[in-house]
């Protein structure tokens, strides 16, 4: 299968597809730190940044993929973006897309198209109108809700999944019972229980300000769960991500045990100097590469591992 990626991040997709004999023809973004991050773990990958808002119907349709991946941004959709849907500007990238598809001569279509947002897209305006136009163009529709956990993976990370196909579906392979969660221990660096660098240390005055608010875990504790790691983790202490207790207090995940929670292969890493900030940063707006699988899976075409 080859893959169009679109808003392409760090390459949570291109990690998804590793070993099934599927491949990405093109990455596409406008933000040249991840697209730096992306080429250094795909040196050989095509990469192109571009404003997806501007995106021409020969941009996308070169190349003929057999799939198109969406990450849009979802600040249009969630809590904190306010949740102005299609009225807020950040969402010019999908209409711009939507209207594409909308007018792509039938044979230009790709066979398949599958799309990640937050939950709130469900209820959208963009979600409504997205699915009208896939609906009107021959697309067999598939939605769903998935979480990590539900795959076994000790982080909360539920987030909107839309594939569609020209050809039939497969089977929803969402399982009614969830796996049994993995310990979060299996992700952690346990070297760092008793000698935390500084910068990943909570002060001592925010825990005791804000200690009772916040999610902070035991790594011994074969039943934790991560709370969501958001982009904002890092910079705010409530509601952006979990923490770990140690010696010294409670510290902050690396970005290293979020990239093995969401499933990023073991030789990911960041472009040398990237700030630790925006390591956190990046890996907020990045994808479940369980969940990516998993939705990979409904296509037609697709081999999953």
């Amino acid at each position: 299968m080859r893959i169009l990626e679109l808003f392409c991040g760090i390459g949570g997709l291109a990690a998804a597809i590793d070993g099934t004999g599927s491949m990405v023809t093109c990455a596409m973004d406008h933000d040249p730190a991840v697209l730096a991050t992306y080429r250094h773990n795909h040196p050989e990958q095509q990469i192109s940044r571009i404003d997806l808002s501007r995106v021409t119907p020969w941009q996308l349709a070169t190349g003929r993929a057999d799939l198109w991946w969406l990450s849009p941004p979802c600040q249009p959709y969630s809590v904190r973006g306010n949740r102005l849907d299609l009225q807020d500007p950040r969402s010019a990238s999908l209409l711009r897309i939507m209207e594409v598809l909308e007018r792509l001569p039938k044979e230009k279509l790709p066979p398949a198209i599958a799309l990640e947002n937050v939950p709130g897209f469900f209820q959208s305006q963009a979600r409504e109108r997205l699915t009208d136009i896939l609906t009107a163009r021959g697309y067999d529709l598939k939605e769903q809700l998935l979480c990590p956990t539900t795959l076994g993976v000790p982080m909360r990370r539920e987030r909107y999944y839309l594939a569609a196909s020209i050809q039939p579906l497969r089977t929803l392979q969402c399982r009614q019972r969830p796996q049994q969660i993995r310990p979060l221990s299996n992700y952690l660096d346990r070297r760092l229980d008793d000698d935390t660098p500084k910068e990943l240390l909570l002060a001592k005055e925010d825990l005791a300000r804000f200690a009772q608010g916040m999610s902070i875990l035991d790594p011994d504790d074969q039943s934790a769960v991560a709370t969501c790691f958001a982009a904002s983790y890092g910079k705010t202490l409530m509601h952006s991500g979990a923490f770990l207790s140690c010696r010294q207090g409670a510290r902050h995940f690396t970005p290293m045990e979020i990239a093995r929670l969401l499933g990023l292969p073991g030789d990911f890493s960041f472009p040398p100097g990237l700030p630790l900030r925006r390591q956190w940063h990046q890996l907020g707006n990045s994808l479940s590469v369980d969940a990516v699988r998993s939705v990979l899976s409904l296509l037609p075409g697709f081999l999953p591992q």
